[in-house]
């Protein structure tokens, strides 16, 4: 769904005054509504599947991706601690965990792939198991690689 950022609640307003029983003011609505329209770089298109789309319980693409985002974070910051606690414990030479490389996490879990949890991991092992051949992970993809690594059973 289209998202009208800041311009949302000025963009309403315009639309509400278009019920307006004063010729001038609904008018002036209309030009101020397209101006904003425009600004906010949207159509009527837009605004039809705006209307549509609300209160109807059914989420927005970005609504959804902020779902698997918050459900993911848990997960990465449990594994971003154990990467933590890795990068630290080899650097320091007495951390008590320890975890193979990011390489050879990626290829236990591609290689168990059936046994992952939901799509969302085996879709994310299938692109860090391809990513380890060629460069470093960032620090949340460590972390959640880690994490996907302990639930499907590797060894700390």
């Amino acid at each position: 769904m289209v998202d009208l950022g800041p311009n949302k609640k000025r963009i309403a307003q315009f639309f509400r005054l278009l019920g307006s029983s004063n010729d001038g003011e609904r008018r002036a609505a209309y030009a101020k509504l397209v101006a904003a329209m425009r600004k906010a770089g949207i159509d009527w298109t837009d605004m039809g599947d705006i209307i549509e789309g609300s209160g109807d319980g059914k989420f927005s693409e970005e609504e959804m991706l902020e779902a698997v985002r918050a459900a993911r974070a848990e997960g990465v910051e449990d594994g971003a601690r154990i990467g933590a606690a890795r990068a630290n414990g080899n650097a320091g030479g007495g951390g008590g965990l320890s975890l193979p490389s990011p390489k050879e996490m990626a290829r236990y879990c591609h290689d168990r792939l059936g046994h992952l949890k939901d799509a969302n991991q085996r879709e994310f092992i299938g692109d860090v198991f391809l990513l380890t051949q060629r460069r470093t992970l960032s620090r949340g993809q460590l972390g959640y690689l880690a994490s996907i690594y302990i639930q499907a059973g590797g060894k700390t």
